[in-house]
């Protein structure tokens, strides 16, 4: 138990180290609601004073009014109790409110708002303090029962005798207003605690995915420089093979069966040269790394010129290959390597899945841009095999095109260097009928 431990916290710490900002995360964590609590509690402190003095005030104004009132109707308890009960009716809050008259011997209550209260006084000491200020409001607090309440005395001087006012004013009310919004305020915090906690998880995550991100794109580099190492490490000696395999092809006095042999190494060595010529070219379309020139050229000479380079391997398969062009030049702003090696992809791959017929590429000037289709009559596609044609990887693998080799790379490419010439690539075919693949490119 205690190693799981261990190895947890060592992970979690090793976590964090990787990902400092957590640390910033956990802190608005625990300082947001701290901050909130202390500036809600700070809020309710300066609310409750507020109200508490609003509250001192209004027992004050209730102790003149009373004071006047008794004064004018020169004591009359039953008058007086009339106007008690008005008071105490406008003023819910107001507990019990007595006029006490100091008879020399004790202080007798001569009215009341209360139904039931004794007619002696038994406790003088508030009564005390108020002859120490006469005629202001001396109030105090007072807990019973688990509420608290204002007690308010002030001593009235008249020519009458001496008198006494009353006040006892429950905080029931206001206690619960204050319960209620400290109720609320901690509702809010619950609420914006939860938000911070999404925010917080949300942020973990895109850590997560920064972090899984740099990690991939370092990947990636390291992944598109083995490639580039390799390929260029692999050219020279397929090079050197191919070269090999040319001289032993021509020489005269080899035997037909090493001539052969020659001329398969050859073929592979060759074959093998193109997989690592498309791989370059991923590695560098991938990382934006591939170099396109932008220059005025005439692409009917580039289609002429791949029919021209692939008639030999149309010828060896029995296929008719032709174009179908302008007879004056068509001009484009693309790169002319580029292009050839789009159409090269484009008309060897029809080749490859035509076993008998014919292709054309054709050219067609549009108002605004050129329209180029290799048309096959090969083994065709459905409409499923259509959608993925230009797709990394994907080869067509069925009866027909058994024994076709291939990396699936072709089309792929040629779609990222037709769409980085501003142009675009798409494909019409019939199974068993044939293909049209049509690239259309801006005018210069």
């Amino acid at each position: 138990m205690i190693d799981t431990s261990i190895i947890a916290f060592q992970n979690g710490f090793a976590y964090i180290r990787k990902h400092p900002q957590l640390l910033l995360t956990i802190g608005l964590i625990v300082l947001i609601p701290l901050a909130f609590m202390f500036s809600g509690q700070q809020f309710l402190n300066a609310a409750r004073l507020n109200q508490e003095t609003l509250e001192r005030e209004r027992i004050g104004m209730l102790h003149d009014v009373v004071s006047l009132l008794s004064t004018n109707f020169a004591f009359d308890s039953s008058r007086i109790e009339t106007e008690f009960k008005v008071l105490g009716e406008q003023n819910q809050d107001l507990v019990a409110l007595r006029l006490i008259k100091d008879d020399g011997d004790g202080l007798r209550i001569i009215a009341a708002l209360e139904s039931e209260t004794e007619d002696a006084v038994s406790e003088t000491a508030l009564y005390q303090t108020a002859n120490i200020q006469p005629g202001t409001s001396i109030i105090t607090p007072l807990a019973r029962g688990g509420s608290r309440y204002w007690q308010g005395v002030r001593r009235i001087e008249s020519d009458l005798g001496e008198y006494y006012l009353f006040t006892e004013t429950s905080l029931a009310h206001i206690d619960a207003i204050f319960a209620e919004r400290i109720r609320e305020a901690y509702y809010w915090l619950f609420g914006i605690l939860s938000i911070v906690i999404l925010l917080v998880v949300r942020h973990v995550r895109l850590i997560d995915y920064a972090y899984l991100y740099r990690e991939t794109k370092r990947a990636n580099e390291m992944k598109d420089l083995f490639t580039n190492m390799i390929a260029h490490e692999l050219r020279a000696p397929l090079t050197a093979m191919r070269g090999y395999a040319s001289m032993i092809v021509e020489k005269t006095d080899a035997s037909s069966e090493i001539q052969l042999s020659a001329t398969r190494i050859e073929q592979s060595a060759s074959r093998l040269s193109l997989i690592v010529t498309d791989l370059l070219d991923v590695a560098r379309i991938q990382s934006g790394k591939l170099s396109m020139r932008s220059e005025r050229v005439n692409i009917t000479n580039v289609i002429i010129s791949v029919v021209d380079a692939l008639h030999i391997v149309a010828n060896e398969k029995h296929i008719t290959i032709k174009t179908e062009t302008n007879a004056s030049p068509t001009y484009i702003q693309a790169d002319e390597k580029r292009l050839y090696q789009a159409f090269t992809n484009l008309v060897s791959n029809a080749i490859k899945y035509t076993k008998a017929g014919s292709i054309t590429v054709s050219l067609e000037e549009r108002s605004d841009r050129i329209e180029v289709r290799v048309k096959d009559t090969g083994v065709g596609m459905s409409a499923e095999h259509q959608k993925q044609l230009f797709a990394p990887f994907f080869r067509i693998e069925n009866t027909e095109t058994e024994g076709t080799v291939g990396t699936g790379l072709g089309m792929w490419i040629t779609k990222q260097l037709v769409e980085l010439m501003k142009g675009s690539i798409a494909v019409e075919s019939i199974k068993g009928v044939g293909t049209h693949v049509v690239v259309t490119l801006p005018k210069s």
